[in-house]
């Protein structure tokens, strides 16, 4: 019979599984600033908005997951989430959108 793991370890996995996250989220990244010449301007406003919607129909929901299993604290959850969206703000910048919402 296998027994429950320790919230320890549990929180451990956590740590892993963000990490895991963390990469897909800089490929992401990568993939989108490969699509734009820096300062592309609006005409690039849609790729802001896609990896938006990335984070949020892939990452968003497996972070809950994580949160509502105890594989992770809402501080991590937070900040791992911000981290997310500090990503989108910066291929903003790097197309000089300024405060241009991607939604």
């Amino acid at each position: 019979m296998l027994s429950k793991p320790s919230l320890d370890e549990t929180r451990r996995h956590g740590v892993e599984e963000l990490d895991t996250l963390r990469g897909m989220v800089l490929a992401w990244r990568e993939h989108y600033f490969q699509s734009a010449p820096p300062r592309g301007g609006q005409d690039f406003l849609f790729l802001c908005k896609d990896f938006s919607d990335e984070i949020e129909d892939y990452i968003y929901p497996y972070v809950l997951r994580m949160l509502g299993t105890e594989h992770i604290d809402q501080g991590q959850a937070r900040e791992f989430l911000d981290f997310c969206y500090r990503q989108v703000l910066g291929l903003q910048d790097y197309l000089d959108i300024g405060d241009e919402s991607p939604d």
